[in-house]
């Protein structure tokens, strides 16, 4: 469940996730009819498609320029709530909502929020093994404790938690199949710039360290 910290911003989310879809759905039909071609391209044919669809890739990346100005022009916030909730806990988080931009103030919301989110955490690490996310080793993910996750928190700016909560079948050796269900919290200590802390080329002024809380051992 989510809501908009500004009630305005729902309206300007849909306008872009409708400047997306249709900017997508021509990108597909323009390579769609490049493949009912027969016997391909020339040279020149290739150039003024390819032409085209740098037209409508930046016809696109426009609109939205133009919605995001009056976004923020407007001082509308782009945060949006959203709950997680397991095992009869719950608490309420914001984030930035990827449709949006960010707004004087907003970072702010962000920081302010990150006590919220500590004894929700503290909870569940005391039934759940304790990983952190390292891109650097081999195995990816590394044995944690509370301490560590703990220092990364009080270093960093803001967080942001979604859980997985999943039932998968496992097949065993007798041929049967077996329900295995499977948990896990995954928090992120972020820092920087909201709007580019997911992009590896931001990094360090950007970033996030990844934690995750599991009834099982990390995927590779």
């Amino acid at each position: 469940m989510t809501r908009f910290h500004d009630h305005r911003a729902s309206a300007i989310a849909k306008q872009i996730d409708q400047i997306n879809a249709t900017g997508w759905e021509s990108a597909c039909n323009l390579a769609r009819k490049n493949h009912a071609v027969k016997g391909g391209l020339s040279p020149v044919e290739t150039v003024l498609r390819f032409d085209m669809l740098l037209a409508k890739s930046k016809e696109t990346a426009d609109k939205r320029q133009a919605i995001w100005a009056e976004q923020v022009s407007q001082g509308i916030s782009g945060i949006e709530w959203y709950t997680i909730e397991y095992g009869g806990m719950a608490l309420v988080l914001p984030r930035l909502c990827e449709e949006l931009m960010l707004v004087p103030g907003d970072k702010e919301i962000l920081m302010q929020s990150k006590s919220v989110a500590l004894d929700f955490l503290a909870h569940w690490n005391l039934a759940f093994k304790l990983w952190r996310y390292n891109r650097e080793t081999e195995s990816r993910w590394l044995s944690s404790r509370w301490n560590q996750f703990y220092a990364e928190y009080m270093s960093r700016e803001w967080l942001e938690i979604w859980v997985e909560d999943e039932v998968y079948q496992i097949l065993l050796p007798d041929g049967t199949f077996q329900d295995k269900p499977t948990f896990a919290i995954n928090a992120c200590c972020c820092w920087g710039n909201p709007e580019a802390m997911h992009r590896t080329t931001a990094y360090s002024d950007s970033g996030s360290s990844w934690f995750q809380w599991n009834n099982f051992t990390p995927w590779r």
